[in-house]
């Protein structure tokens, strides 16, 4: 972690004069949405110190607590915090990877979560699983809220959620994120089911399958906050976050200090079925004028019925996207597969949850929607086997695309192919697509990372009944959009990023697009697309075809069904380059040539695709499509690959420094940073300065400005070094260096490599942005080592 200080945030006790003003502005404000104002009682004239220094205690899931005392915020940099569990033994969690402890126990002067020892009404997630028993909790469950004042039916408070997020929060294992879950979701499957799904949604920094828009920024944020912190202002709340980097740190500051926002002795709990309602169905779907005050109408009165600021905390991190929690993807999907054996049938053995696993990782692959997984899944019972037999690929639900492993030396192809035939297609520098159509001729395309940008395609939609034939009624295709010149010419990414993302118009298109799909052109080799200041759609594969999952079949077959169903349209839609080859010494010659020439016409390198199912014995690699798997059967080989280093790195800007001479006014050089899915930390790599025109210092300088510029490093990024500003992690660069080595001051793969030390990048330099990625798809700490160990393998 960086290792600048934080000076710890005074506190003032709050006297009888001050607490009966801000009981004035409570009322005003509770009173403007329609909340009964209810008096709380005033503090004594003066407190103990020693009563407000040391540790904060609340009862996390207490429907009952109004926190009248106030929650108590300190540094605590010198303060270890510890994980109670059930058998009263204490885990330290006071170290962290990559940083100092005492920043592993202090957020910037805010007090970091700590797990409680239980209390009658809280449970021991931390517990491990085999040895915690949901159903010795039923009392605890009682006390929850019911669905409706008439009804019996309880259901989960979000204070249960903030608990299990808090203790979450205070360890770095993975085991433990894993089992904490496990253990919340088999309370939730057993005692209230109906919750599983918005749980699930709320633990996945999701709200949809197709990504959920919340469009809510700072200005409503700051509204909102403004509105229940008792006169706070708003300059001063920009303030606090650019101190703190976390919009959740924030109101978590305003809750556990003001008495503002206390509550009535037995107000009704926050209920996390609600929250999940209000965000989703209602502040998602405001539109137009007045949507900034209806949202942070509501935003203000989830914060009012909040009960703790660990509520607060994770309310506002939801409505931003970001936990930061560390439970990651893979965690809820573990913890959601060992819960569903441990509540169907018990059974503990390892290869049974390793099986379970492997299941749900599959339908999740296939259908990453829990709107379908999670209601199948409570239809039947939780077993796994059984909605494995439900899940399959659907139109109108994007599946995760099939990714090519990355091959460092020509030679590997035919080392890791020997005697396999495969196909060589040109890898084209442009914008991967899904595009799905159904019976009713309904089209939607969506990108990489799921989210749906038809919006952005409204001309891929229009071409689409030109390119099938007749006999056509239903597909999803894998392909690719590039742009090109009236030449022919393929035109960089960054031409297709600047078309707009949504409301686009046939009529306003600059850039137009034309679908390019991947399966060998036999009646016009050597062509491209030909269209006028055109963007071409390239098909790369077909996964599905008249109501029919193609996934099970070789690529051969798929790629037959392809060039038999679909047409090339010229300047529109066409199949990608490319030829057979076999894993032979002879056809090195004829793989080398067409990678060439590849390269020469402007592409990034070629694909090479195994055709045909693996001999008897031999598992790999597979020639199926398989989702969200990065395999052998696809080998992804570039240009970048044979010089240097090898493969570009997607790094995330963090920080820079003001720039000299020419480059004074504008931010040079820029830290940049890989990503660590492991624990959700941003780990230094190297600092940029080359590649950058005028121009793009001028952007640079105007994107990151106002609430992307924080005063201190966020508590995810690691490193030691200080730059002049700290950025908001928000986009990804395309980076190419000379090589890797092992750094003294960078924090990328640290541990990987070097027990002490992390990774850098020697010589970098900026190639483009990467706006078809999220700051969470950038280059891992993984990836990072494991460039390193090939590049010396390599000799380089």
């Amino acid at each position: 972690m960086s290792s600048k200080k934080r000076k710890p945030h005074s506190q003032t006790p709050v006297g009888i004069e001050h607490f009966f003003a801000n009981q004035r502005k409570r009322h005003e404000a509770e009173s403007a949405i329609g909340l009964p104002f209810v008096q709380s009682k005033p503090p004594k004239e003066k407190e103990s110190a020693a009563a407000t220094k040391d540790t904060l205690t609340v009862d996390h899931c207490d429907s009952s607590n109004n926190n009248d005392n106030g929650d108590q915020v300190d540094d605590l940099s010198n303060t270890k915090h510890s994980i109670s569990s059930s058998d009263n033994s204490t885990v330290d969690t006071s170290t962290n990877t990559g940083g100092s402890s005492d920043q592993s126990t202090s957020m910037m002067g805010i007090m970091q979560p700590q797990a409680q020892q239980c209390t009658p009404n809280e449970l021991p997630l931390t517990t491990d699983p085999l040895h915690f028993n949901p159903h010795e909790y039923d009392t605890i469950i009682s006390s929850w809220p019911t669905e409706s004042k008439t009804s019996t039916k309880h259901t989960v408070p979000y204070s249960f959620l903030a608990h299990a997020f808090t203790t979450i929060n205070a360890t770095s294992s993975r085991i433990s994120i894993t089992n904490i879950l496990c253990n919340m979701l088999r309370v939730l499957m057993i005692h209230t089911p109906d919750d599983v799904l918005p749980t699930i949604w709320l633990c996945s920094n999701r709200l949809g399958a197709t990504g959920v828009e919340l469009g809510v920024g700072p200005l409503i944020l700051t509204r909102a906050l403004t509105a229940v912190s008792g006169g706070i202002s708003s300059n001063k709340l920009r303030q606090m976050y650019r101190d703190h980097g976390d919009w959740g740190d924030v109101a978590y500051k305003i809750k556990a200090t003001l008495r503002t926002i206390a509550f009535s002795k037995n107000p009704r709990p926050l209920r996390a079925r609600e929250v999940f309602h209000q965000l989703r169905h209602v502040i998602a779907s405001v539109k137009g004028k007045g949507a900034v005050d209806q949202k942070t109408h509501i935003i203000q009165r989830l914060l009012l019925a909040t009960h703790t600021a660990e509520e607060a905390r994770y309310l506002i991190r939801t409505c931003v996207g970001n936990l930061r929690t560390g439970a990651v993807e893979k965690s809820v999907l573990l913890a959601l597969a060992r819960a569903c054996v441990l509540v169907h049938d018990g059974n503990s053995k390892p290869d049974v949850l390793k099986h379970a696993e492997d299941v749900l990782k599959e339908c999740y692959a296939q259908c990453p929607d829990w709107d379908r997984l999670i209601p199948w899944l409570q239809e039947c019972g939780w077993d796994l086997e059984r909605i494995f037999e439900k899940c399959g690929i659907t139109v109108g639900v994007p599946l995760r695309p099939m990714l090519g492993q990355i091959t460092r030396r020509m030679t590997d192809v035919f080392a890791k192919l020997t005697d396999r035939d495969f196909v060589c297609e040109c890898k084209y520098d442009g914008q991967r697509a899904q595009i799905h159509m159904d019976e009713q001729g309904h089209v939607k395309i969506y990108s990489r990372h799921l989210e749906d940008m038809t919006d952005k395609y409204p001309d891929v939609v229009h071409m689409l009944p030109d390119i099938r034939k007749a006999d056509v009624t239903s597909f999803i295709i894998d392909g690719e959009i590039v742009a090109i010149n009236e030449k022919g010419t393929i035109l960089p990414f960054q031409t297709l990023s600047n078309r707009e993302r949504k409301n686009v118009t046939i009529a306003g298109i600059k850039v137009q697009v034309c679908v390019m799909a991947f399966g060998e052109n036999h009646d016009c080799p050597g062509c491209l697309i030909l269209a006028v200041n055109a963007s071409n759609s390239c098909l790369i594969d077909l996964m599905y075809l008249n109501s029919e999952s193609l996934l099970r079949m070789s690529f051969r077959e798929r790629r037959s069904r392809l060039r038999d169903h679909f047409v090339p349209k010229q300047g529109v839609f066409d199949f990608a380059e490319g030829i057979e080859a076999r894993g032979v010494p002879d056809d090195q010659e004829k793989v080398y040539a067409f990678f060439d020439r590849s390269v020469r016409e402007g592409n990034e390198g070629m694909m090479v695709k195994v055709l045909d199912p693996p001999p008897a014995g031999v598992q790999q690699p597979l020639s199926t499509y398989e989702p969200d798997k990065r395999v052998e059967s696809w080998l992804k080989v570039k240009k970048d690959y044979l010089e240097g280093v090898g493969d570009s790195l997607d790094l995330v800007p963090i920080g820079a420094w003001y720039g000299n001479g020419r480059k004074a006014g504008w931010y040079s050089p820029v830290l940049l940073a890989c990503f660590n899915p492991e624990n959700d930390t941003f780990e230094s790599v190297c600092k940029c300065m080359s590649g950058f025109s005028d121009e793009f210092y001028r952007n640079m300088k105007q994107f990151y400005s106002g609430d992307r510029i924080l005063e201190h490093a966020r508590h995810d990024y690691v490193t030691d070094m200080v730059p002049d500003v700290w950025f908001d992690a928000t986009e990804v660069w395309e980076i190419k260096g000379a090589d890797i080595t092992i750094s003294p001051v960078h924090k990328g793969a640290v541990g990987r490599i070097d027990p002490d030390r992390g990774l850098s990048l020697r010589f970098p330099r900026y190639l483009r942005t990467r706006t078809d990625k999220t700051i969470y798809e950038a280059t891992t700490s993984e990836q990072l080592s494991d460039f390193y160990l090939a590049q010396n393998s390599n000799g380089t």
